[in-house]
């Protein structure tokens, strides 16, 4: 896999639409809490926080060069990127304190500037080359981690564990003292290093964490080579969302009940890249 460098700076890439579709500002309700004072997304107007239903859909664990992430807009509106990362390593909450440290095949990226996902859209992930992907698939990823074409946070040699893995979607406004969680995901069977990381109660400058349940499963086994696990049931019910969480919308992302909304050891299948799951649709 090729090697990117360990800490790049955030600098604006040029504008990227996801599914051909551009659109830098998107609805949004009132901004900012008292747990993120100021939280909002740098392409909504002033005063106003983007809150996406946006969902990690599909994990392709290995070979090397099949691994992918992708994510879907189950709605009709296109949203905005360029607040949200991709990390697979449990330290990705302490970005507002500065670069987290990781270990080597982590990584935390950012989507670039203008980017958006379409209404009923994916966005697909790729770790390696789009080359590779492409050769695997036949097609090129909306990204590729190892091109450069997201933004590097931090990496070392990224890639996916084949046994398993933490995969975190989550939003950031650049300035607040807290990120927001917007899906996560335990695919496989992560080892310690590679799993969650408990920021329950932790205070980042001006602001804390509220308790997580940290009670997200792992799965039974992990996908197998020519294999991907995939989400099958919309967050609505298998997760507490009560408001008090740290996710948007106040949903606590560590509570999914995983085992029911995402696919099964005995029901992993080939891998859908590009494929829009029509019962996470709204």
């Amino acid at each position: 896999m090729r090697f990117v460098p360990p800490v790049v700076a955030l600098g604006a890439l040029g504008a990227c639409a996801i599914g051909g579709h551009l659109d830098p500002q998107a609805d949004g309700r009132p901004g900012g809490d008292a747990q993120n004072p100021g939280s909002g997304h740098p392409d909504a107007p002033p005063g106003q926080a983007v809150t996406t239903p946006l969902l990690l859909s599909e994990i392709a664990l290995g070979p090397a060069g099949h691994e992918f992430i992708e994510i879907v807009n189950p709605t009709n509106q296109s949203v905005p990127l360029a607040s949200y990362y991709l990390a697979d390593n449990g330290n990705y909450f302490k970005l507002p304190m500065g670069t987290p440290a990781i270990t080597s095949g982590d990584f935390i990226v950012k989507f670039p500037a203008g980017s958006s996902i379409a209404g009923h859209g994916v966005a697909t992930v790729a770790l390696d080359t789009a080359a590779s992907f492409t050769t695997a698939f036949g097609f090129a990823p909306t990204y590729s981690v190892a091109d450069g074409t997201l933004t590097t946070v931090v990496a070392m040699s990224p890639s996916l564990t084949d046994t398993g893995e933490l995969v975190v979607l989550f939003q950031w406004d650049g300035v607040s003292p807290l990120v927001k969680d917007v899906d996560i995901m335990l695919a496989g069977i992560p080892t310690t290093a590679n799993s969650l990381v408990s920021k329950s109660n932790v205070a980042q400058g001006a602001g804390t964490y509220h308790a997580d349940a940290m009670s997200i499963p792992m799965q039974a086994s992990a996908p197998a080579a020519g294999k991907s696990t995939k989400r099958i049931a919309l967050e609505t019910g298998h997760e507490t969302q009560a408001g008090t969480g740290n996710g948007i919308d106040g949903d606590d992302e560590t509570s999914e009940v995983t085992t029911t909304t995402w696919d099964t050891t005995a029901t992993f299948s080939a891998p859908t890249p590009g494929a829009v799951p029509p019962a996470l649709l709204q």
